[in-house]
């Protein structure tokens, strides 16, 4: 049997620090801790990238990037959303939701971006550098002053490059049969993957933080090796 998933290699260029939060404080060190693995290593969950990926997604089919498979003439908003629900599933639940698990799940999974396993290896016990502390304070609009108790300090990771793999499953039988999904073809599906590359260059930002200059980052698609 031929084996249609697609596969990309993802790198997250972070241009400064970045902010995933692990919903934690530490005492006098930091009022928020950033995600770490269990080896201590900053990285951002596949989810969040999933996410990230799936707003890009959104704006390039507002923008009708991928009209050319619209071929029952639905109403671009309306194509836009099945589009997205087939491809990147479901939020939650849908109560009545007949099909199966992965379809619910959709078509496209992340891992999580990591610094490489040799990458660890070679940063050892130093790995506490790649972390920094910023503190912030509120002002008063009236007295130009720090706001009594306002002083909070998170922790951030420093730029770096993380990688993580992005797999594209080939269509479902069923994929047609649901009101909320597309029929897509294999041959559909790879001349969408194909835009990836240009659907990764609107994501500009992503973690937490980013209305104060968190989160900064360039993605960079390959194929996967």
């Amino acid at each position: 049997m031929t084996d249609n998933t697609i596969k990309f290699r993802l790198t997250v260029n972070f241009l400064g620090c970045w902010f995933v939060s692990a919903g934690q404080e530490k005492g006098a060190y930091t009022d928020e801790l950033i995600l770490r693995d269990a080896d201590g290593f900053p990285f951002v969950p596949g989810k969040t990238l999933k996410g990230v990926f799936r707003e890009a997604f959104r704006v390039a089919g507002n923008s009708k990037w991928f009209d050319k498979f619209n071929s029952e003439g639905l109403d671009i908003a309306v194509f836009r959303d099945r589009l997205i629900q087939t491809i990147f599933g479901h939020d939650g639940k849908k109560e009545g939701f007949s099909q199966d698990e992965l379809h619910a799940e959709g078509l496209i999974h992340f891992t999580n971006a990591a610094l490489p396993a040799a990458v660890k290896e070679s940063i050892g016990e130093k790995k506490e550098y790649l972390f920094t502390t910023i503190q912030s304070t509120a002002i008063d609009n009236e007295s130009g002053t720090a706001l009594n108790q306002s002083l909070r300090t998170i922790e951030a990771a420093v730029p770096m490059h993380l990688l993580a793999e992005i797999t594209l499953d080939p269509p479902l039988a069923d994929t047609g049969e649901s009101e909320d999904g597309l029929k897509l073809t294999a041959k559909d599906l790879s001349e969408i993957a194909a835009l990836f590359p240009a659907v990764s260059a609107l994501i500009t930002e992503i973690g937490g933080k980013r209305r104060r200059g968190f989160g900064r980052c360039m993605w960079d698609l390959g194929d996967s090796k």
